[in-house]
């Protein structure tokens, strides 16, 4: 598995967590809610920096979403919802 892969499941993983009924309903739950880049580095083993760089290649790939403005000084993440 590539590092980007990983990085993919280990986010759709934690938002499965805060999967309630309105993302189940296409709607997103509140910034609070998604990942941190630090989340999602710390279970991947990897560095911030190069956490980051892969999110935003995903973001690219319309695999996920990047919070519209930093949350609590962070940048937040959530697995792309299949319409």
């Amino acid at each position: 598995m590539s590092k980007k892969d990983e990085v993919l499941k280990v986010v759709s993983e934690l938002c499965e967590i805060h999967n309630s009924a309105k993302v189940k309903q296409g709607q997103l739950p509140d910034l609070e809610l998604w990942p941190k880049t630090r989340d999602i580095s710390d279970k991947c083993d990897s560095s911030i920096y190069v956490t980051r760089s892969l999110l935003l290649q995903l973001v690219e790939e319309g695999k996920i979403i990047k919070s519209p403005q930093l949350y609590s000084n962070s940048l937040r993440w959530f697995i792309k919802v299949p319409r």
